[in-house]
């Protein structure tokens, strides 16, 4: 009896000796698995990414590091490859599911107005109950107010709150390093100091309350579908609302500086048009 693959690394291993080694583009096959494996880790349950949800949510995640559309495509079709070749091979049950891939001209990502990510706390509430709701919420509204990514709102600790600045310092206290490498500051909106604040007796402000990001989503998918918002809408869209609510009211570069971005070119990705924005410009004349 062949055995059960387990983890990514072990259908990746599999893949590359059986498949891509002996191919002619077997380097970029290796490249752009390998960018999978720095997301994730080879230690990635397969059953992991038999969700849709996971797959989107990379998409988000390399399209922030300044990739085209064609780039992240190229990255996640090797993934799906490895997927899909071990499963043919009857080493694992966990068929590869469907979902739409990037534009290739243009990184299209949605976002939520503001009156969208109230909607979102206040159906978490509602689905879930006062403790499990009102985390949930917590989360949302600090995502949607900070543009923090997910797994950095799952790192945060009580120490990353300066009281004197009164702001969250993002990768600096408490851990050494952001994912673009820079230590950023984040002045808290009066609708988030009290969460926060009310957090800061716990180790972690919100990884007690989900052990992982995967846990995180799969909560914030069935309050998405009970608000009626399509599955385009995936957590990374509260990063880009975040950059949008801020585009409209200041330079490109406070953005790039609030986000961790390296370049400007990556702010404006997340400059969507709102209607704020054309009444800012308007006024400004």
């Amino acid at each position: 009896m062949t055995k059960q693959m387990k983890t990514w690394g072990e259908a990746l291993d599999f893949t590359w000796n059986t498949k891509w080694k002996r191919q002619r583009a077997a380097k970029t096959a290796a490249i752009n698995a390998n960018h999978i494996t720095e997301y994730a880790g080879k230690s990635l349950p397969l059953k992991r990414m038999a969700s849709a949800g996971w797959w989107m949510t990379l998409q988000a995640e390399l399209l922030d590091q300044n990739r085209s559309g064609g780039g992240v495509n190229r990255i996640i079709s090797a993934g799906t490859t490895v997927m899909k070749y071990t499963r043919l091979a009857g080493l694992h049950e966990h068929d590869c599911p469907k979902f739409s891939r990037c534009d290739e001209n243009e990184a299209r990502i949605h976002w939520f107005k503001k009156e969208d990510v109230d909607k979102l706390a206040f159906v978490s509430r509602d689905l879930y109950g006062d403790r499990w709701g009102n985390d949930l919420a917590d989360a949302i509204l600090v995502s949607a107010y900070t543009g923090v990514r997910q797994g950095e709102l799952l790192k945060l600790r009580p120490e990353d709150y300066d009281p004197a600045l009164d702001a969250l310092i993002i990768g600096g206290k408490s851990w050494n390093m952001t994912k673009s490498g820079k230590v950023r500051q984040l002045k808290l909106n009066d609708k988030i100091r009290p969460i926060i604040k009310n957090r800061l007796n716990q180790s972690r402000l919100f990884h007690q309350d989900w052990n992982n990001k995967d846990q995180l989503y799969s909560a914030f998918k069935k309050v998405r579908r009970a608000s009626e918002f399509s599955d385009d809408y995936v957590w990374h869209c509260l990063r880009h609302s975040f950059g949008t609510w801020v585009g409209a009211v200041t330079h490109p570069r406070t953005v790039m500086e609030l986000l961790g971005h390296s370049t400007i070119e990556m702010s404006l990705k997340y400059c969507k048009a709102s209607d704020e924005a054309a009444r800012s410009a308007m006024l400004a004349i």
